[in-house]
């Protein structure tokens, strides 16, 4: 059972698998700064690509930061806003956007008989950035994440968004292949 939540955790954040390892702890809230950091100069974008915007950045950090706070909740786990966080084309070490939602429901069901499953650590992400888009606006989202709840160690983050229709979602690593 713990072995599923924790690959659900990993799988729902989108990249947070190997923050939360460097991380440890085992609070049960994140915290995330949702001011971002001024967009990168549109030199870092090739031709074709739009650069985002500070209120494109500033939108989806406050919503991510936002959802993954909020998974230690059956409401949080339900949400059709989170999940509308992933591109339709998300892919994470193995797992799709419809993998996540699918999982997402399972750990709300399990949460209401087991309230105490969560073992989320407290994470506060800081100094989020979203820049080189490349042609296909799939850009870079990096931060810098740090525990707050067992110690102050701190670690850069970085995962893949995609910039579509003035939305930024979360579009992953584009390998099938699972971690192990």
């Amino acid at each position: 059972m713990f072995k599923h939540s924790f690959q659900l955790r990993a799988s729902a954040t989108a990249g947070l698998l190997a923050l939360l390892t460097a991380c440890g702890g085992g609070g049960n809230s994140v915290v995330v700064d949702a001011a971002p950091t001024t967009p990168p100069p549109t030199t870092t974008n090739p031709p074709g690509s739009t650069a985002p915007t500070a209120a494109q950045q500033s939108s989806f950090v406050a919503d991510y930061g936002n959802g993954v706070a909020m998974l230690n909740s059956y409401g949080g786990l339900t949400s059709t806003a989170f999940v509308d966080l992933f591109d339709d084309a998300f892919l994470d070490a193995g797992y799709d956007k419809t993998q996540v939602r699918n999982n997402l429901q399972q750990e709300a069901i399990a949460l209401t008989t087991s309230p105490d499953l969560s073992a989320f650590p407290q994470v506060k992400l800081s100094g989020m950035t979203i820049g080189n888009c490349d042609a296909a606006n799939v850009c870079t989202l990096t931060a810098t994440a740090t525990n707050t709840d067992a110690d102050s160690t701190a670690v850069p983050f970085t995962t893949r968004v995609r910039l579509q229709n003035g939305k930024f979602r979360l579009y992953g690593d584009q390998t099938a292949a699972t971690a192990t």
